[in-house]
């Protein structure tokens, strides 16, 4: 299913430090709260009282969350360090997904293909 504005968008981030690396912290929750974002989800993974160490983590933690907002046609904004990041994620779309659906991994990644072509899987991963 394609795209429209009714689509609910998730943006999930992993920092080391909320502190220190939350630079767009208060952009991205009144993006929230304006409901242009649906769900802000964090990962942190040097602090010690973070519910989510990693993207995984929190992937993993909110599975159900992330495939109701999968089936409704949601757009998915990941944003990371791209060392390991990217595969882990990746690995746990993939998990879920084959979960949730009840396929295998190889279908899992062939339906996170066709979302990274419909521009509703994306991310931004850097070094």
């Amino acid at each position: 299913s394609g795209i429209n504005a009714e689509s609910k968008t998730m943006l999930i981030t992993g920092n080391r430090y909320e502190k220190l690396d939350s630079i767009y912290r208060e952009e991205f929750l009144k993006f929230q709260s304006d409901g242009v974002l649906q769900s802000y989800l964090t990962a942190y993974s040097r602090d010690a009282d973070s519910t989510c160490c990693y993207v995984q983590d929190c992937i993993k933690q909110h599975a159900q969350l992330v495939m109701e907002y999968l089936d409704e046609g949601a757009r998915v904004y990941v944003c990371g360090d791209a060392k390991g990041l990217s595969v882990g994620v990746h690995e746990m779309f993939c998990s879920v997904l084959s979960e949730s659906k009840c396929v295998s991994v190889e279908e899992a990644k062939e339906i996170i293909s066709c979302m990274r072509k419909e521009g509703r899987y994306c991310e931004d991963i850097w070094s």
